[in-house]
């Protein structure tokens, strides 16, 4: 081979390492962490949960407690689409893009399903919680916590298989558990209340309840199906 074109083909061998080479450091540097983005949005879904909670622990509810979920679902709205962002311009990513942004969207869904609980509470007046309420938002915080632990074990889905499985078990018995306090709570409040305009209160704020455990659920599926995929 020719002296000159073996040394122009080694020059831009060089080139291309290099430059290579240079791509590899920036993702280095800018090494970003996909799955703890879910376990960032999955904690605030779970503090909105324990606010609620807080929100309902007396027999008057605490209207200022309910006004800071509002902060918190501002708080997943921006640390959702900024996350989203970045997922939308990564050159490589984890797993799938498309599971990467619904998994966030799943998990702000939870976090705005509270944030309705607590607005519906506040637009309806009612002041008063009732055994049902709280039976409902014991599972929710459950739920959120399963949620939280489920996106720990996913940051390492290849080897937390198992833990994944039996976490995603627990969230649908929950949801499962959420369908007959629903049911029981509609029941009793037909049979025992006169007020229609409270029927319509309560029945709202029960479905609610209710919607925001199937959001968990929706997350639990999500991360299901994924690990059907990845497998």
């Amino acid at each position: 081979m020719d002296y000159k074109i073996e040394n122009k083909i080694n020059t831009e061998n060089k080139v291309n390492e290099s430059f290579i080479e240079k791509i590899k450091n920036i993702f280095k540097k800018n090494k970003v962490d996909y799955f703890e983005m879910f376990v960032t949005g999955a904690a605030i879904s779970l503090e909105a949960a324990k606010t609620l909670k807080t929100a309902l622990s007396d027999e008057i509810i605490d209207k200022k407690s309910l006004s800071y979920i509002k902060e918190l679902e501002h708080k997943g709205d921006k640390h959702m689409h900024k996350s989203l962002e970045i997922i939308e311009i990564a050159f490589i990513t984890p797993i799938d893009q498309n599971d990467l942004m619904e998994i966030l969207e799943s998990i702000e869904n939870i976090t705005d399903s509270i944030d309705d609980i607590a607005n519906d509470i506040g637009i309806l007046g009612i002041d008063k919680r009732d055994n049902f309420m709280v039976e409902f938002i014991d599972i929710i915080v459950f739920a959120c916590e399963k949620i939280y632990n489920l996106m720990i074990a996913f940051k390492k889905y290849k080897e937390n298989s198992s833990i994944i499985s039996e976490l995603t078990i627990q969230i649908n018995l929950l949801e499962s558990e959420g369908d007959k306090i629903y049911w029981d709570s509609m029941h009793n409040l037909f049979k025992v209340e006169t007020n229609p305009i409270n029927i319509l209160k309560k029945k709202e704020i029960y479905k609610r309840l209710e919607d925001t455990l199937d959001c968990c659920e929706d997350v639990a599926d999500l991360v299901e199906r994924i690990m059907v995929r990845e497998s």
